[in-house]
């Protein structure tokens, strides 16, 4: 650690007669990456954090490193976030599954030019309920305030967003942020389609099933 303390050392000395408090606001910002592993700048309360990250990048690439995590930057989606290099935490094969959909659904879209400019994508709940059954032919959620409370571990860490439609609120949507490419890779994609094309798959698809390999939240497969 005796590199992290160095460079935060030179940070806050060579900020110190232009920014008052500058080595608490490097910790805070290092706290909010480690509690939701994706800041945005488009978000207002992640903006001040996601700007130090940027403007710091060697002290947080060194920190990071020093606590197990790769740092990635995406600045041309306007996202900085961790990924743990081990885990100790598995998800339930359901949870695997709608964080395989998630991905699924964000290429579809992202091929059909259907992203905003920042590289997110909406879908209704309804619609992401429908392709979700499609996918992966199993009926995950039983209802769709089920469906929302599964979805929330995927907002927890900044991948997507669920809530009402700015002009029907009465339309539930998921928004699915382009961190969702960095979180569930290429290889991690081919280990689920091979699950999903495994004959067991069709087996008693009952509403949150735990059994199975899983897919950690931050990452990983099982």
């Amino acid at each position: 650690m005796s590199k992290v303390l160095k460079e935060l050392a030179a940070i806050v000395n060579k900020a110190e007669e232009r920014e008052e408090g500058i080595e608490d606001a490097l910790r805070e910002a290092a706290y909010q990456l480690q509690a939701r592993q994706f800041l945005y700048r488009s978000k207002g309360r992640h903006k001040r954090f996601y700007e130090l990250i940027i403007q710091h990048q060697n002290y947080y690439i060194t920190l990071m490193d020093a606590l197990n995590f790769d740092l990635v930057i995406m600045e041309d989606r306007g996202y900085a976030g961790i990924l743990p290099r081990t885990f100790a935490r598995r998800m339930s094969l359901d949870s695997t599954l709608l964080l395989f959909t998630l991905r699924f659904i964000y290429d579809q879209e992202l091929t059909a030019f259907n992203a905003e400019d920042n590289g997110t994508v909406q879908v209704t709940l309804e619609d992401f309920e429908t392709r979700c059954k499609q996918l992966t032919r199993r009926d995950i959620a039983r209802s769709e305030a089920d469906l929302k409370k599964q979805l929330e571990v995927f907002t927890r860490i900044g991948i997507a967003e669920v809530g009402p439609d700015d002009d029907m609120p009465e339309i539930t949507r998921v928004k699915i942020n382009p961190s969702i490419t960095a979180l569930l890779t290429g290889d991690m994609l081919k280990r689920v389609e091979v699950y999903l094309r495994a004959e067991d798959i069709e087996t008693q698809p009952t509403a949150n099933d735990d059994r199975g390999e899983g897919t950690d939240a931050q990452g990983g497969t099982q």
